[in-house]
């Protein structure tokens, strides 16, 4: 099944500045979910940001906030569906840190109690060590409505189609 842009939802999970010092290569996965949240803005498709315990991890990153987003949500919890967010759409878009902890849960309980279809975006998401990484993929790649992708591959199934206004601003972010 193909993402569906009127059916998706963007969220970017706990970007925030002392869990970004923290990661390895942040500019590469930082890259990603900006194009994503560009992407997402051309589309018209709601964007959610949420942050972990933002008085002792810090605010999302600065480069995050300069575009577009619907809403900021401050959680305690590692899922933020604990924290009793609804998400619009059917198709919900994960990107963020940390894979193993926040990612994975919110994730997960998308995929338990929702039903919706959950894309996480491999190379939009990050842990401090690449074991956890890949055990978050791991695990996450045996829930048959969780699927992995890539950043591309999420834009290009929102996009469909060449020849449009939206192919030209899109591939400005293609580069």
């Amino acid at each position: 099944m193909l993402i569906e842009k009127d059916k998706s939802s963007l969220l970017i999970i706990d970007v925030q500045e002392k869990l970004v010092s923290i990661m390895p290569k942040p500019h590469t996965f930082i890259d990603n979910i900006i194009k994503l949240q560009k992407a997402a803005n051309i589309f018209k498709i709601p964007i959610t940001i949420s942050e972990q315990y933002p008085k002792g991890l810090g605010k999302t990153i600065d480069e995050i906030k300069a575009h577009k987003y619907k809403t900021i949500i401050e959680k305690t919890n590692f899922s933020i569906i604990r924290e009793g967010f609804f998400f619009e759409g059917q198709h919900i878009i994960i990107c963020g840190i940390e894979s193993h902890v926040c990612v994975l849960q919110t994730a997960t309980d998308l995929a338990e109690s929702d039903k919706k279809k959950v894309y996480i975006v491999q190379d939009a998401i990050s842990s401090r060590y690449e074991k956890d990484y890949l055990s978050a993929l791991s695990r996450l790649n045996k829930y048959s409505n969780i699927e992995i992708v890539s950043c591309e591959m999420v834009i290009f199934e929102w996009l469909r189609k060449s020849r449009t206004e939206e192919f030209k601003a899109i591939s400005q972010l293609i580069k």
